[in-house]
């Protein structure tokens, strides 16, 4: 299961919890809702496997291009020999051989600048992407551990106040009987 789809499951239960009478609050769910943190958690390393694909990734594109270049080059320096070989004016030779490194070499240049380029900014989403995941996922744990204890400090105040309200009663059906025992 993904996080986002863990994130809507938390959300649900947010939505179907029952409203209390105190404070305008929500009862929730609270073992589904650790289960979903739970889950989330566990899914958290998946997200810095992936993280360190994409790092490898890069590194096999950074090589590639780099053979890529190398390759080019080679076959600039054979074309080259082959040039100054095949023609009798081996200055013009020379030139076109010369011109062609050069043009390899920037074209290689080009080539791996692309690639560190590429592989920089798909780690960089990867990165963002994760760290927003996480800090929703703190946040949303954060926010529900607030409200849970906020609805339980309301009920035990409530439950605090009924017990002393009780308490008086009891006190005062004392003092009114002791008051007719009293009287007869």
């Amino acid at each position: 299961m993904s996080v986002e789809t863990i994130l809507e499951h938390m959300e649900d239960l947010i939505e179907e919890g029952k409203a209390t009478l105190v404070g305008g609050k929500t009862k929730v769910d609270a073992d589904a809702l650790r289960e979903d943190i739970q889950e989330i958690r566990l899914q958290m390393p998946d997200e810095i496997i992936q993280a360190r694909k994409i790092a490898a990734e890069r590194k096999e594109i950074l090589i590639a291009a780099q053979k890529s270049a190398e390759d080019i080059i080679h076959q600039a320096e054979a074309e080259a020999r082959r040039l100054v070989d095949a023609h009798e004016i081996t200055s013009t030779a020379r030139v076109t051989a010369a011109d062609i490194i050069s043009e390899s070499r920037t074209q290689a240049t080009d080539i791996i600048d692309k690639a560190k380029s590429d592989s920089n900014e798909i780690i960089e989403n990867a990165n963002k992407w994760s760290k927003d995941i996480r800090t929703s996922a703190g946040e949303f744990v954060d926010t529900i551990m607030r409200e849970s204890d906020e609805i339980l400090s309301e009920g035990i105040e409530a439950f605090t106040k009924e017990l002393e309200d009780i308490r008086k009663a009891r006190q005062q059906l004392k003092n009114a009987s002791v008051k007719k025992s009293g009287q007869y």
